[in-house]
């Protein structure tokens, strides 16, 4: 039989934790998959449990925390605001551990997918992901099993639901200093973001802005951003 451990955050009880730790222990479980550079730069980021925005589930902020190196370093917020349970908080946390893997450049590209993978987490989708214990590798899908999770108290149900509707989460923005592609050729210097549909091939299109509200006519699906 396999032997998997929990990580702990010391003078924390194995049966209860707060979200601040049990994030700490995910981003741990994650970073423990990669060396070197890669795991230097992951080391070196600001990872705080916040309120966030009502809607998103996470957000990284490229150079945005400042103690004192040369270069500022990202600022990684997972937002209570937009939580569902703690199987999604997990999942939001090596979502937005990969963005800072993948650069400032990928948005929600081949390299962020990529560095999801990397990190433990499948299949990963820039909006809209239903995070569940499957779409995890085996070692973190063992780890967040029996890892403590969060008890100390969690959103209250009305500040999510807002005014007398359901909280519609919104997609990523990929993180807070994305680069927009050149959507008019070489040089052009377009900050627009790219968003496809789940058409095959898929429909593209371009907005100013990140949080997107559109669905395809012909799919009926969300358009979500894409490198």
């Amino acid at each position: 039989m396999q032997e998997h451990s929990t990580l702990e955050i010391e003078g924390e009880s194995p049966m209860c934790t707060t979200h601040e730790a049990f994030i700490s222990n995910v981003a741990a479980m994650a970073k423990a998959r990669v060396n070197g550079e890669e795991r230097e730069r992951l080391e070196s980021i600001k990872l705080v449990y916040g309120a966030g925005q009502a809607g998103l589930r996470g957000v990284t902020y490229y150079g945005r925390w400042q103690n004192g190196k040369p270069d500022a370093i990202p600022f990684v917020e997972v937002c209570a605001l937009g939580q569902e349970h703690w199987i999604q908080v997990a999942g939001t946390t090596i979502h937005e551990l990969a963005h800072v893997l993948a650069g400032h450049e990928a948005g929600h590209g081949k390299a962020w997918r990529d560095a999801c993978q990397t990190l433990g987490l499948r299949k990963a989708r820039a909006a809209g992901h239903r995070y569940m214990l499957a779409g995890f590798d085996p070692d973190i899908r063992f780890g967040l099993a029996d890892m403590a999770k969060p008890d100390e108290g969690e959103p209250v149900a009305d500040l999510l639901a807002g005014l007398g509707g359901m909280m519609k989460l919104k997609p990523c923005p990929a993180g807070i200093g994305t680069r927009g592609r050149k959507s008019r050729g070489t040089g052009s210097g377009s900050r627009l973001r790219r968003f496809v549909c789940e058409c095959v091939p898929p429909v593209i299109i371009r907005a100013g802005r990140d949080d997107l509200h559109a669905h395809c006519d012909d799919c009926g699906c969300a358009f979500h951003q894409t490198h």
